[in-house]
């Protein structure tokens, strides 16, 4: 019988599992190597006070229905703990032509903002969000809200009702069919990069992700998403989670094929029915189970080495003495580099440091936490390969530090570098040396087709019983949304072990019914 778990790691994935398994009465226990939660969410300061804050991890938040979900199915309210707030617009995108498109939430007025580019682009908004909504359901029911233990999964009864959408184009194609301009495709498409793919190899199944963009907009966390972490680990905390900060996990014990529980770097040996990893996934197979656990498996060293990862990101944190508060929250640049489909782009071979596409976070413009008043912080996100290939990162740093600020004007952001009090950088090699993520792949294991649903590495173990991965690297992929809902797997498969039944309120597709849903989601906490 499963009653106490231990969850190595408090990332989001770790702590959504000790907030579904202890709101279910089991004792858990969460050990984190950090002294702060969060894992990558866990933010950092600069300045020389620290008195600037900044995000490392996700950036947005989607559906906050399934996160206010956790919070309710454990007898709490997610109110309590963090406030959320509604970012408008989406995004603004910017390409290569000089053009740019707002996307927002406010599907009429984002339709006549895409006259401007043809007659009758707004019509075909209204049309493919049409063909959004009906898969939408669906869609996340069947790919995401789903254990994918066995090859059931693609039993023909259980996916027949998808074929209509196709599953099988490309996502460029899939788009292009409705707005026949690259603008528009790519604009919609571009998160296909995050999944560690192009929108010319992404299936259409995932068009789900930027129809619940519009759908149910983008949300920001008050205080950062570092905030969401200590939001998360209080609540935890108050239905009796023990956190043990601080503290490496050397290896998982196991006796007879079974989690056991834990051996700390100190040598301390913790006891458990079930163990729980949130962890790179193939950093924490290769250091945390012993070879002959793994051997076999999708897990064993060679399957890890011959999976496919996604891009890298180079990272600019920067501490300003001014505000852009005439900017959005998010701009994307889309350069004409963002359209290659020859395999060096495609497989991220090589670094473009000429005219990279790149993302911006200007949080300043919702939330001024994070920097002093008249101040405020920027994050830039510029793709890159991961350590698998041969780059001189010293050199790249050096060239991106000198040419972001001037990059930074195609998206409206003019004397960058004037402003400065404070910055850091982050290097493919950052990821791996100081944040454990196998060749610094952010977005973690690629979603190709060989890499997805049970051809994914699951979130319970096959080869040691009592053993759960949840993360970016299992079913159902990376992005904090898809985390969470790894966590949600493992916790439902523990309460049925544990003769709970189905974890409670399980699967949960938030109704299309709560998209209007606009006003800020408010803390009730002081303090």
């Amino acid at each position: 019988m499963v009653q106490h778990v231990i969850v190595v790691g408090a990332g989001p994935g770790g702590l959504t599992a000790a907030i579904n398994l202890a709101g279910q009465g089991f004792r858990v226990t969460v050990v984190e190597k950090d002294a702060v939660p969060g894992g990558r969410m866990k933010g950092l300061t600069l300045g020389r006070d620290g008195e600037y804050a900044v995000d490392t991890g996700p950036s947005i938040l989607q559906l906050p229905g399934i996160l206010k979900q956790i919070f309710w199915r454990a007898g709490k309210q997610l109110e309590d703990y963090v406030t959320l707030v509604p970012v408008d617009p989406n995004t603004r995108v910017h390409f290569w032509d000089g053009t740019h498109l707002d996307t927002r939430r406010d599907l009429e007025r984002m339709g006549q903002d895409l006259e401007k580019f043809g007659a009758g682009k707004g019509r075909a908004l209204q049309e493919w969000m049409e063909d959004g909504r009906r898969k939408y359901a669906l869609a996340y029911e069947k790919f995401i809200c789903t254990n994918a233990g066995s090859l059931d999964y693609y039993a023909p009864w259980r996916l027949a009702p998808t074929l209509r959408f196709k599953p099988w184009q490309t996502l460029y194609r899939q788009l292009d069919s409705f707005f026949h301009d690259d603008r528009m495709t790519y604009a919609l498409a571009y998160p296909s990069k995050y999944l560690g793919l192009h929108p010319t190899t992404c299936s259409s199944v995932f068009s789900v992700i930027p129809f619940i963009e519009l759908c149910f907009g983008v949300w920001h966390v008050q205080g950062g998403f570092r905030e969401l972490s200590r939001g998360m680990m209080k609540c935890a905390q108050d239905l009796g989670v023990t956190f043990r900060m601080g503290t490496a996990v050397e290896r998982v014990r196991t006796e007879a094929g079974r989690a056991v529980g834990v051996k700390l770097a100190s040598g301390e040996v913790l006891d458990a029915d079930a163990v729980v990893v949130n962890a790179d996934l193939a950093y924490a197979a290769q250091k945390l189970l012993a070879p002959e656990l793994r051997e076999g498996s999708r897990l064993s060293d060679g399957a890890l080495e011959r999976a496919k990862y996604s891009c890298s990101t180079f990272m600019a944190y920067y501490g300003l003495d001014t505000t852009y508060a005439d900017l959005p929250h998010h701009l994307i640049y889309l350069s004409e580099s963002a359209r290659r489909t020859d395999k060096d782009a495609l497989e991220d071979r090589t670094v473009d440091v000429e005219d990279p596409p790149f993302y911006v976070c200007n949080p300043g413009v919702t939330d001024g936490t994070g920097a002093p008043k008249g101040h405020s912080t920027l994050y830039v996100l510029v793709p890159t390969p991961n350590t698998a290939r041969p780059v001189d990162w010293a050199k790249t740093e050096a060239t991106l530090r000198e040419r972001i600020p001037k990059m930074l004007e195609k998206v409206g952001i003019k004397g960058l570098r004037e402003h400065v009090k404070a910055e850091r950088y982050f290097t493919a090699e950052t990821w791996r040396d100081d944040f454990n993520v196998f060749r610094g792949a952010v977005f973690n294991l690629s979603h190709t087709w060989m890499q997805l649903g049970p051809l994914r590495p699951r979130v319970k173990n096959a080869q040691v019983e009592g053993l759960y991965f949840v993360g970016g690297g299992t079913h159902p992929g990376s992005g904090l949304l898809t985390i969470m809902e790894s966590a949600n797997i493992a916790a439902d498969y523990l309460t049925r072990e544990a003769g709970k039944g189905p974890l409670k309120g399980w699967p949960y597709v938030p109704p299309m019914e709560d998209a209007g849903e606009q006003a800020p989601l408010r803390m009730a906490r002081s303090g």
